[in-house]
Formats: C-alpha cells, sequence, structure tokens
C-alpha cells in the first residue's frame, strides 16, 4: 500500500495575521460608525428639543461608557440637567407652535418668547424611533468592505 502525499501549506501566518488585522480594523469601524450614528441621532433631537432658556439643549451628550471596538457602548442624552426627563415625558405640556398660540398674547406684549414650529416632547424617543434605517445605513457604510 502507497503512503500518502501529506501538502505543504506556507504562508499561513500571514493569512492569520492578515485576519487579525482587518478584524482590528473593522472593530475601530464599527466604533466610529456607533459614533457617527449617535451624532446623527443628536442632531434631529436637537431640532425638536423644546427650548426656553437653552439649558436643556446645551445638555446633549454623547459619552463612552465603556468598552472599545465591537464591545463600544455609548450613552446619548440630555445628562445633568434633572428636568429634561419630565419635558421629555409630558405630553400634555404645550410646545412648538402649540406653545406660540397659547401664549400668543405674551408674546405679543414681550412677557414671554416664541418658541420653534418643531419643538416636542419625546424629542429624543421619536429621533431613535424615526431615524432607525439612517441610523443602520450610517453603520453599514463605515463597516462595508
Amino acid at each position: 500500500m502507497a503512503t500518502p502525499k501529506l501538502a505543504t501549506l506556507t504562508g499561513i501566518d500571514v493569512v492569520v495575521r492578515n485576519m487579525d488585522l482587518f478584524s482590528k480594523r473593522q472593530a475601530m469601524r464599527a466604533s466610529r460608525a456607533l459614533k457617527l450614528g449617535a451624532v446623527h441621532v443628536e442632531r434631529k433631537s436637537l431640532e425638536i428639543v423644546p427650548v426656553d432658556t437653552g439649558n436643556l439643549k446645551g445638555s446633549w451628550r454623547i459619552t463612552n461608557v465603556g468598552g472599545t471596538g465591537f464591545k463600544t457602548v455609548l450613552r446619548i442624552g440630555y445628562i445633568g440637567v434633572e428636568y429634561s426627563i419630565y419635558v421629555h415625558e409630558d405630553m400634555d405640556k404645550k410646545h412648538g407652535k402649540e406653545y406660540n398660540i397659547k401664549y400668543a398674547k405674551e408674546i405679543a406684549a414681550g412677557l414671554t418668547h416664541s418658541r420653534g414650529e418643531k419643538q416636542q416632547a419625546k424629542f429624543l424617543e421619536v429621533p431613535l424611533r424615526n431615524e432607525r434605517r439612517a441610523f443602520l445605513k450610517l453603520v453599514y457604510r463605515e463597516l462595508k468592505i
């Protein structure tokens, strides 16, 4: 019986090294993609956040709370302004166009100022929901080979 011939494979170390390098690059790109998505949500949220003094609008933060690469964890939102949750959740409060209509006399008398037409409650939740496709598209574009 003939002895089987063994094949010799060379260069496997180069393949493994290149795969490792590719994986590290993709991890960095994933982290960057997540941050790009967060900035996109930020822009959309800042368009509709209610503004009175500007404190709430100025409190937007994107914070890395842990991990890197594929394990990146970001916290986004209006941080450090205690009343932000109340403004976000109060669906009965008048914002934007409704505020301007309700307080038209006070605005005309200079006792208060008008608000942006798009201002509304759920100013973080709405962009997260509405911009889901755009967010995923940013991530896809960043990770595309």
